[in-house]
């Protein structure tokens, strides 16, 4: 049962709105943890006392991907069989937000040697 206001492909944007917020804000949290990993080893060999002082930038990667998490459970839960094509664009919209910010703030963690 297609309309013009709800065609049948109007779901896909927002399940690929889900996606892209859980994809790419995991891929920015894994970044985020490989680089803030490679700065702990580096102070464990320069400075051993500082090593869990470190530790907070891991946890502040970990946390991009729970926000990617919660906008994927938000969309998932107002994903429907037939919905108009705006809800989905907007689905999309905000799954691609949360996402590539959470890509951008992954690359933005560095580390000091």
């Amino acid at each position: 049962m297609s309309t013009d206001l709800c065609p049948v492909y109007a779901p896909f944007f927002g399940v690929m709105g889900c996606t892209a917020a859980i994809v790419f804000a995991s891929f920015g949290a894994a970044y985020g943890t490989a680089k803030a990993g490679v700065g702990i080893s580096a102070m464990g060999v320069l400075r051993p006392d500082l090593i869990v002082k470190n530790t907070i930038p891991v946890v502040m990667a970990g946390i991009i991907a729970i926000y990617g998490l919660v906008v994927s459970v938000l969309i998932s839960g107002g994903l429907k069989q037939i919905q108009s094509l705006y809800t989905g664009f907007i689905q999309l919209g905000a799954g691609l937000s949360v996402g590539l910010a959470g890509l951008a703030a992954g690359f933005a963690i560095w580390y000091r040697r």
